[in-house]
């Protein structure tokens, strides 16, 4: 949520960002820069915005509405540890929005989704077929069709709606699936995160295969290009559909370990503190693997791209230099 929508980067030491004083920073994301341009906005959300202080955080980026688990009227199910379904957040969203779009303005809303997150909380009966068949697999699968099935609902009912050709979509998800097969002391294969991006023309002027590496931190950039509106921004990312290189990315995994990772096209370079830092080759298309490489020079150029990013970005954190108009 944080990279996504302030496109500021996780940093070692700064886990927990949006409960720290650091976090009451005006970051240079979405919400904000909508925001000043007249734009309304509202984040949905199943479960709760005390958890991580969203909701503190997200206000003092001048988001202005907020709908959570308590908010809902009559939902189809409610899970004591989540909040309400997938179903229940869309059919609400569709709601909301519908109102916005009644205003003589433009809006911008954060949907976050939940049932397809462990432990998997999901209405009974379902109104998907379960998985079976794939043994341990069988319950993440099932919360995986489910989830996708509340969202093509969402997409059924607002397709007809006058603004719908008028907006774009995107749809990313915070982490992706982890295995067994780790290759390397971060968890590539949770970093293979799908992006979605649906809107007008989207398609007929980018829509090619192209093999970039990307981060959440360059969604916000990317989306304010669609716009095509002439914005100031100081995202820690870029406009990926602009770029023509293979792309690069900092990837900090959650939790109070440190180690980092800069990845720049098929390589990653990988930091512990007070450790050597690892070079490797790696792939994760259909069967994750790396080879650790011995090329001294590509390792000390990457390490030192890392090192440098790190301490710039944290520096820009302390300064609070990172938000638009610092």
């Amino acid at each position: 949520m944080f990279a996504t929508f302030a496109c500021f980067p996780n940093l070692p030491g700064y886990e927990y960002l949006m409960q720290e004083p650091e976090g009451t920073h005006k970051f240079s994301g979405l919400p904000l820069l909508l925001h000043r341009e007249g734009y309304q906005n509202i984040y949905i959300y199943n479960g709760s915005f005390s958890w991580d202080n969203q909701e503190g955080f997200f206000r003092n980026q001048d988001v202005t509405k907020f709908i959570g688990r308590d908010d809902f009227v009559n939902p189809v199910f409610v899970n004591p540890t989540w909040g309400v379904s997938d179903q229940d957040m869309f059919d609400r969203s569709v709601t909301e929005l519908n109102v916005l779009a009644k205003n003589d303005k433009p809006f911008f809303a954060m949907l976050q989704t939940l049932s397809n997150h462990t432990p998997y909380a999901m209405p009974t009966p379902l109104p998907v077929p379960a998985v079976t068949g794939q043994g341990i697999l069988n319950e993440h699968l099932t919360a995986m069709r489910y989830a996708d099935w509340a969202l093509g609902q969402f997409f059924q009912k607002i397709e007809k709606e006058p603004w719908y050709n008028n907006t774009i979509f995107v749809l990313v998800g915070d982490h992706g699936f982890s295995t067994s097969n780790q290759v390397t002391d971060i968890d590539l294969l949770r970093f293979r995160v799908p992006l979605l991006i649906i809107g007008p023309k989207v398609r007929e002027t980018f829509g090619a295969t192209t093999d970039r590496v990307a981060t959440q931190n360059d969604i916000a950039p990317t989306v304010m290009g669609l716009i095509g509106d002439s914005f100031t921004h100081q995202c820690w990312g870029r406009d990926v559909l602009s770029v023509k290189d293979t792309g690069f990315a900092l990837i900090k995994p959650s939790g109070n370990d440190e180690i980092v990772g800069y990845v720049r096209d098929s390589h990653i370079v990988i930091k512990r503190p007070n450790a050597t830092p690892e070079l490797y080759r790696y792939d994760v298309k259909q069967t994750a693997h790396a080879e650790l490489l011995n090329d001294e020079v590509e390792n000390k150029q990457m390490a030192t791209t890392l090192a440098a990013f790190v301490e710039r970005a944290t520096r820009s954190l302390l300064d609070n230099t990172a938000g638009a108009g610092q």
